[in-house]
């Protein structure tokens, strides 16, 4: 095989990799509310990456974020530190079992932080290649001075 042959192979193997990264990243949906500190933020983006095993179940990390993941190696690293702007990064079993919550807005004191038993889930589904769920808080919650809360319908494809 020429030179050329694989150049191109290797373009085409390439070109088909971003595509379906780029279908991955723009399948999801996130509608409703999020507030941190009375601020609402404008979620648009929900991304789905693989998490380890939780508990002998099969599990995912779900980022839901103002800016586009697209080409972020780490989504929910780079949420948590504020890089995608508001965020909201939750861990979640194939079952529905939320098992951890990072509160990225950027209007707290103190965004990053991770709580759990704070965030709910209702109509979680994964149906193909697609999970989709409500992730809300039963209250405005409170964390230290700061308060949040979360009422959210998402939608995304999985990894």
């Amino acid at each position: 095989m020429t030179h050329s042959f694989h150049l191109k192979l290797g373009a085409l193997v390439l070109a088909v990799s971003l595509a379906a990264v780029s279908a991955a990243w723009s399948a999801g949906q996130v509608t409703g509310k999020y507030i941190g500190n009375g601020k609402p933020a404008k979620l648009a983006y929900a991304v789905v990456v693989p998490h380890e095993p939780w508990q002998g179940e099969k599990a995912y990390t779900l980022i839901l974020s103002e800016k586009d993941p697209a080409g972020v190696a780490k989504p929910d690293f780079d949420a948590m530190f504020g890089k995608l702007g508001d965020a909201l990064v939750v861990s979640v079993t194939g079952k529905g079992d939320i098992f951890s919550t990072q509160v990225c807005h950027q209007a707290l004191k103190r965004s990053g932080f991770s709580t759990s038993g704070s965030l709910f889930v209702d109509n979680f589904k994964i149906e193909g290649k697609q999970l989709s769920g409500r992730f809300y808080t039963k209250k405005k919650e409170d964390f230290f001075d700061d308060t949040w809360e979360a009422d959210l319908t998402v939608k995304a494809a999985l990894p």
